[in-house]
């Protein structure tokens, strides 16, 4: 998967004419950022009006523009769709409500983009721009139930005030509902416990959360209503091209030091290895690929790895493997050829820590930190872990990591009984191996990494 190239929008933003729009928003001609459109529509149908922020009712054509504080409402039968100035793409279904709270975009800093939306109810799909690319941490859709973070994303929103259900063609969310570590003017993914994570890479999988819940449920996707798209530029994905469009980069994933939970998918999706072909009659045929190895981390980010960071890109750790747990920076994926859950008759095992990344962030600021010593247990047959770890850093000094908890079938394993901190993993199915990642709010910010270990 990538989720950064950046080619193939920008002519047709310049036949939409909306380089142009941007262009000049970028322009320091004395006219405030306000009063500068923000997106155009590209396709309106059937009754749909835009309220602004001064209250104005307008209805709503093709080629309308969208400014900050602009309230889209569809009635039955109708449908629009806009682009926005950094190449992102919103559909609003019929019988919706959308307000565009906020949506600020400068191709020279990309990094300080804001993008707030809020859908009061309805249906919407959102596919992720430059701004939401380059500010992860700066993005936030709300519903009257829940915030929803992007980590490089094309996804679909059903809100209403009992439920909010949420869909990923690509990439990941996380959906946190609001309350405490979760407010509505907050920016980018809440840091809550409750918070869960979606990705694309799970599988057929949608995430719901209902007034009564204490978090969000993942279960099978349901429903037509999730096919909801995106046509005026044919079919779209957040690895296409979300180019600046008054031209420039985007900039590198942000730091971000939110405290973000795993998501625990019930359900892995079984990665396909590919065969070997047979060769003709009378030549020499190659041996297989090696197996993929058991566990392997992968990055959001398709940046180059920080130093001691050894996670792959995700598209080269997901070959061959299925996901497991993960949080807004790490995926761990594992060999999953001969089905989900551990093998019969695993004992119990001490493992030795093998691999290991730390840092910590803080304010937009990230620092190397070092796990110095760890220690993890797993009793497979009792079903329960415990695991320590000796973390260390310049701003904190030495940090004891620990927990201890329920190991599911299927080897995987967390606990958040400890407030600020989350640890959450999965052992290989023959047991001889298992990773986890670590989060735990230090000071003014989260010590974080992850981990892989072995026993013989």
């Amino acid at each position: 998967m990538s989720y950064f190239t950046l080619h193939r929008l920008a002519p047709f933003l310049a036949a939409c004419g909306l380089a142009a729009l941007a262009a000049g928003s970028a322009r320091a001609d004395g006219v405030s950022a306000a009063d500068r459109p923000v997106g155009e529509v590209t396709m309106s149908v059937g009754p749909v009006m835009k309220i602004s922020a001064q209250g104005i009712p307008e209805p709503v054509a093709r080629g309308s523009r969208i400014m900050p504080g602009d309230r889209l409402d569809t009635a039955d039968g109708g449908h629009v769709h806009i682009r926005f100035v950094d190449g992102a793409l919103v559909s609003v279904r019929p019988g919706s409500r959308l307000w565009v709270e906020d949506y600020k975009f400068d191709p020279q800093h990309v990094s300080l983009s804001l993008v707030r939306f809020k859908l009061e109810y309805g249906v919407a799909r959102a596919i992720s721009g430059a701004a939401a690319e380059g500010a992860k941490d700066r993005f936030r859709l709300n519903t009257p139930l829940v915030a929803i973070g992007v980590r490089g994303t094309d996804f679909v929103v059903r809100a209403g005030g009992e439920a909010t259900a949420a869909a990923v063609n690509q990439g990941a969310i996380i959906m946190a509902p609001f309350g405490e570590g979760c407010r509505a003017q907050a920016l980018g993914p809440c840091g809550s416990p409750a918070a869960q994570l979606l990705s694309a890479d799970m599988g057929q999988l949608q995430m719901e959360f209902r007034a009564h819940l204490a978090q969000p449920e993942i279960k099978p996707l349901q429903g037509a209503v999730f096919t909801a798209g995106i046509t005026d530029t044919g079919p779209a994905r957040s690895s296409d091209t979300h180019a600046p469009v008054s031209g420039g980069a985007i900039a590198g994933r942000p730091d971000s030091d939110g405290l973000i939970t795993t998501a625990l998918a019930e359900g892995a999706v079984q990665a396909v290895i590919d065969g070997h072909p047979a060769g003709p009659g009378g030549t020499v045929v190659p041996p297989p690929p090696e197996a993929p190895s058991a566990l392997q981390w992968g990055r959001w980010s398709a940046d180059a790895a920080a130093a001691g960071d050894f996670s792959v890109t995700l598209d080269k750790a997901s070959q061959g493997r299925s996901v497991t747990v993960g949080n807004d920076q790490f995926i761990l994926y594992r060999n999953e050829a001969n089905g989900p859950d551990v093998a019969t008759g695993l004992g119990s095992y001490n493992f030795n820590l093998g691999s290991s990344f730390a840092q910590y962030s803080a304010g937009g600021q990230i620092a190397a930190a070092a796990v110095q010593q760890g220690q993890l247990s797993i009793d497979f047959a009792a079903r329960q872990f415990s695991t320590s770890l000796s973390v260390t850093s310049a701003q904190t000094g030495s940090v004891t990591v620990s927990g201890s908890g329920f190991v599911r079938t299927d080897g995987i394993f967390y606990d958040r009984s400890i407030a600020g901190q989350v640890i959450a993993g999965a052992a290989a199915l023959d047991g001889k191996t298992a990773g986890y990642f670590f989060e735990k709010a230090v000071g003014a910010g989260t010590l974080s990494g992850i981990t892989l270990w072995s026993h013989k």
